[in-house]
């Protein structure tokens, strides 16, 4: 299927013709949940599902993803795709699983090879159960992790959706069993972090001159749990457990992440390069508020 329509102009007869072969691709292959698809327009970017009128209003309001080539959240398979359909985009669309990886820069890219194909590339092949096509490991976990954001969902609940879910399905499906399985699956690059023991009270962390204590230098109170309800007894050191603790987001590696993408790149420093500056406000940074 020609599929160079995505890149003409939204108010081109080209790109509505477009619109209405991609409406009808998706109604006739994909599974609708509660009558509804993903959208691929750039502003919901496959992570809504709505009607197919409301799908056609994004594409033409909004535009499609132009990268997005190969309709997986729309019943096409990665192996039957159309290969061809590389010759008539104008645009380098690549491999999604490549451009990931890409943005990544090339420390994070050598740190994360391995669990980024391994485990990505596999799931997102997986066809959920034997004889499934129109969901894969990958597009069914994030379909699921995607309503559990939009509904406010508990780990709990959406722990016993998972289970629920499992015995419905064959009984050869691969869906995960609970959150924490399906947080690894889509989580196989994280960013790291460092968590700081802190006082009960949020007056100190135990970091620095404080990092050998175990009771607050201006309260006194312990800085582990106690055991029983009984803050006169402790656990061994080996297992005790803090009354707090604080998770620290290290601020160099998540600006190595930010900057190892060149757009984005171009972006963070537009303010201080590209501004135009010559004592008029003409943009929240023009202040010094």
């Amino acid at each position: 299927m020609d599929r160079s329509w995505m890149n003409a102009s939204r108010i081109s007869e080209e790109y509505e013709n477009g619109v209405e072969e991609f409406l009808l691709f998706a109604q006739s292959k994909a599974q609708p949940m509660w009558g509804k698809f993903f959208c691929p327009c750039v502003k919901c970017g496959n992570g809504r599902r709505q009607t197919i009128d409301d799908i056609r209003t994004h594409l033409i309001c909004e535009g499609i993803i132009r990268s997005y080539t190969k309709w997986i959240w729309h019943g096409e398979s990665l192996d039957t795709a159309d290969m061809s359909q590389a010759d008539d985009v104008t645009t380098d669309s690549g491999n999604p699983i490549e451009e990931m990886i890409r943005d990544l820069g090339q420390e994070g890219f050598e740190e994360a090879h391995a669990a980024l194909y391994d485990n990505i590339e596999v799931d997102s092949k997986m066809p959920l159960y034997s004889g499934c096509i129109s969901f894969t490991k990958l597009s069914a976990v994030l379909a699921l992790v995607n309503l559990k954001a939009r509904f406010g969902w508990s780990d709990k609940s959406f722990s016993e959706l998972l289970m629920l879910l499992t015995n419905m399905l064959p009984a050869d499906n691969i869906l995960p069993k609970n959150h924490y399985q399906a947080k690894k699956i889509l989580c196989p690059v994280g960013m790291q972090y460092e968590k700081i023991h802190a006082c009960c009270n949020d007056c100190i962390l135990y970091r620095d001159d404080f990092a050998e204590l175990d009771y607050c230098p201006v309260y006194g109170v312990s800085r582990y749990r106690p055991t029983n309800g009984d803050s006169t007894v402790l656990v061994s050191d080996a297992d005790r457990r803090p009354a707090k603790v604080c998770w620290y987001l290290p601020i160099i590696p998540r600006f190595k992440r930010l900057f190892a993408n060149g757009e984005d790149a171009k972006n963070l420093i537009w303010h201080a390069n590209t501004r135009k500056s010559d004592g008029l406000m003409r943009h929240p940074a023009d202040s010094p508020q």
